[in-house]
């Protein structure tokens, strides 16, 4: 299969998606998915743009809209995380993941999926210290302080993260790069036009050392990123495990720009380089990097020597901001490829639903590391997986296959997709601006009750497929907003009627003279 990573995005989702178009038309198999690392900037309406969190000059509405309304579709399955800009109206009502529109899946602030049998864990936001150890304390109507605050990633985020176990993460992709990794890889490449970005390293200023510690627990074979504009390659190299299981590691096909999109493949395919180097191993061990002495003390998830990690670029003509890699898929040929639960991180999230419940401090409290030992069993993850059987079963029992997969048990149906506002439209004054979703995101309220029924131990009933329908918390959204509509203009004619200013007659015996 082949997956293609992208950086910054910045609105720009046409310019990418043409580039994919181009290279599938150049280099000939289709692009099964499309992985953006953060800043995708989904804006709905104006509402969301009112919410992005860049200075009101710089704010545009781009063209994400447009695959909300339906008026265009996006031609590859794609996974998005969270960055720094972002619209924190929309990502806030899915923050555990769900679908953007049709055919985009937001990550939510941290997650584990499947596709075609690879294991994509993502992380949104980006590090900062003084926020890391609070709650999720940002509540609507967000203040513009809450703006930018909302998107500073969390330990919850990091500790849930950390506790995945085997089978190993195939890929993490992430807005913010792991602290310390330039020094995995080729400094000078960097020097030469990121000169600032090599100083910030060296003063321990730059990237998130809760996820260099991530990488170096979870181990997984690749982790991409964005953020900082630079496209930059490193190789971690694991110490105590010195085997070599590189058998399924994907090979570099091309890069693009969305000028001309590149057909040349890398030097050598193994090996993913940096775009003005020809060196493709960098340095084996890094200098002493004080962010992950506290790995020590952890047992390394999987057994992979090394750690591949790709930064790209923002989406800018003649910048490296897409890459395409060939990764050996894990189900049967013929098979359709399909987005799936993780069974192991639905628990997790289950297993810890408390904490997050009431993980909303303002002030800094570092959570209990005790709280997270030994969450789960594997006998726990197998009887999830059995609850989502059981599920596929009642739900189609009137045409089960004989032979369905867990992967038909477990997928994300971009059926969940329901519209809760209004879309943005060029063409009118939009008349809906300043008015709240019609309703609560259903797929929200879903993956709640979700998390909640696969660890119980209850029948699984038509009552149980009504909780994890969509439709029964989905409305008449044109209805709504009708009535949304009539309600703003009554609520403006009884402040007129009531302002002391300005009195409101029906008719001229009303009128009361003053003497």
């Amino acid at each position: 299969m082949r997956i293609a990573i992208e950086g910054c995005c910045h609105g720009e989702i046409e310019t990418i998606y043409n580039s994919i178009v181009n290279v599938q038309k150049m280099t000939g198999p289709k692009i099964d998915l499309l992985l953006c690392c953060g800043d995708y900037e989904a804006l709905r309406n104006l509402d969301d743009l009112k919410s992005l969190a860049v200075k009101p000059k710089y704010r545009t509405m781009g063209s994400f809209y447009k695959y909300y309304s339906g008026e265009l579709k996006a031609p590859v399955l794609t996974l998005v995380v969270g960055g720094n800009h972002e619209s924190s109206n929309f990502f806030s009502e899915i923050n555990n993941g769900g679908w953007l529109c049709e055919n985009i899946y937001f990550m939510g602030r941290s997650n584990v999926v499947n596709f075609g049998g690879i294991r994509i864990g993502g992380l949104s936001g980006i590090f900062k210290e003084y926020d890391y150890h609070k709650g999720y304390y940002e509540t609507k109507p967000f203040s513009d302080a809450h703006l930018r605050s909302i998107y500073h990633i969390r330990e919850l985020d990091i500790f849930k993260f950390m506790q995945i176990s085997e089978p190993a993460l195939d890929i993490v992709f992430s807005h913010d790069w792991p602290m310390g990794i330039i020094d995995y890889g080729d400094r000078n490449v960097l020097m030469r036009f990121k000169k600032d970005l090599i100083e910030d390293s060296d003063k321990g200023e730059l990237g998130n050392p809760a996820t260099m510690a991530t990488l170096k627990h979870l181990r997984p074979k690749f982790w991409f990123a964005a953020h900082l504009h630079a496209k930059f390659a490193a190789l971690v190299k694991h110490e105590d495990n010195n085997e070599n299981n590189d058998n399924d590691n994907p090979t570099t096909t091309t890069t693009t720009t969305t000028t001309e999109p590149s057909t040349e493949p890398s030097n050598e395919p193994s090996t993913i380089n940096n775009s003005n180097n020809n060196t493709t191993e960098p340095s084996d061990s890094p200098n002493d990097d004080k962010s992950t002495k506290k790995t020590n003390t952890l047992k390394a998830v999987s057994n992979n020597p090394y750690t591949r990690f790709l930064a790209l670029d923002k989406v800018l003509p003649n910048r490296d901001f897409l890459q395409v890699l060939e990764f050996q898929q894990k189900v049967p040929f013929g098979e359709p490829l399909k987005l799936c639960y993780d069974p192991q991180w639905l628990l997790i999230q289950s297993k810890t639903k408390h904490i997050s419940d009431t993980y909303n401090s303002a002030t800094s409290k570092p959570l209990d590391p005790d709280l997270f030992l030994d969450l789960y069993t594997n006998e726990e993850v197998k009887k999830v997986e059995e609850r989502f059987k059981d599920i596929y079963r009642l739900k189609n029992k009137d045409n089960l296959k004989e032979n369905f997969t867990i992967q038909d048990a477990l997928e994300i149906k971009k059926e969940n997709f329901v519209k809760n506002t209004y879309c943005h439209n060029p063409n009118t004054h939009n008349p809906l601006t300043n008015l709240p979703p019609a309703f609560e995101n259903p797929q929200n309220i879903v993956y709640e009750n979700l998390i909640k029924i696969i660890s119980q131990d209850t029948e699984i009933t038509n009552e149980t497929l009504k909780e994890l329908d969509v439709k029964t918390y989905s409305g008449n959204l044109e209805e709504l907003q009708k009535e949304q509509l009539s309600q703003r203009k009554n609520d403006r004619l009884q402040l007129q009627q009531s302002s002391p200013q300005e009195q409101q007659y029906k008719d001229e015996s009303e009128i009361i003279l003053d003497d």
